[in-house]
């Protein structure tokens, strides 16, 4: 059985489905090819894609509809395809309902597979639904939502994909290099200080006294853990 990562791509042009296929298979992936968005969801049902490009003009069911409908059941990366023409609001509203990325029609090629190598590194394998619980802070992965407290944390996409990698591996020690390329793409060097910048960003916005974490911790010159203490075993300086 092949081991390649499946890439599922909705759009109601057939001329950019032969070009998506051509370009994934070019980069070792496996095209899946649905031309409109209930063909799509069938096959997110059916296929179980790493990632999908959905394009959001497509009659019958769009692509709002469509991102809506796969993130109530998964928390498969989506990258967006949007023409040039269509206004910011309608692209923010395909993140807001979920998506991961968008690029603008026409595109160029090498930007395209870059996004989705980009998407796949930190999108973590890990189940949908809520993956930590304590009663005071939550990850819900299939939302793609932090609670603390109550109160909904706004975390970027690099602070999300970085508590998603320290989460699942919980309470193992995270390397700085493992976490870097969770994280970061291609066009970054591993650079300890992006792992140690983020984590503080991260710190700040999860623990009650970042200087003293209930929740990260630092592994010194290893990596990072994530484990509920009672009490702080190490900070870092």
């Amino acid at each position: 059985m092949s081991n390649k990562e499946k890439v599922l791509v909705i759009d109601d042009s057939r001329e950019m489905l032969l070009i998506m296929k051509h370009l994934l298979l070019n980069n070792d992936y496996v095209p899946l090819l649905a031309e409109n968005g209930l063909i799509g969801l069938q096959m997110v049902e059916e296929h179980n894609p790493d990632l999908i490009v959905l394009d959001l003009n497509m009659p019958v069911v769009d692509g709002w509809e469509v991102c809506e409908r796969i993130r109530e059941k998964s928390n498969v990366p989506i990258i967006i395809l949007t023409a040039a023409h269509v206004t910011s609001e309608d692209t923010v509203r395909g993140l807001e309902l979920g998506a991961n990325d968008y690029i603008i029609k026409p595109f160029d090629q090498q930007v395209v597979v870059a996004r989705i190598r980009s998407a796949l590194r930190w999108s973590v394998k890990a189940p949908d639904g809520v993956l930590f619980n304590d009663g005071t802070l939550s990850v819900d992965v299939r939302k793609r939502e932090v609670i603390k407290e109550g109160q909904l944390l706004k975390l970027t996409k690099k602070e999300f994909a970085l508590l998603l990698a320290l989460v699942t591996k919980s309470p193992a020690v995270v390397s700085h290099e493992e976490l870097f390329s969770n994280v970061w793409d291609d066009s970054y060097t591993f650079d300890v200080n992006y792992v140690r910048i983020f984590v503080g960003h991260l710190r700040k916005k999860l623990e009650q006294n970042p200087t003293q974490p209930d929740y990260i911790h630092n592994e010194r010159g290893v990596g990072y853990r994530f484990e509920k203490l009672e009490k702080a075993v190490a900070t870092e300086k």
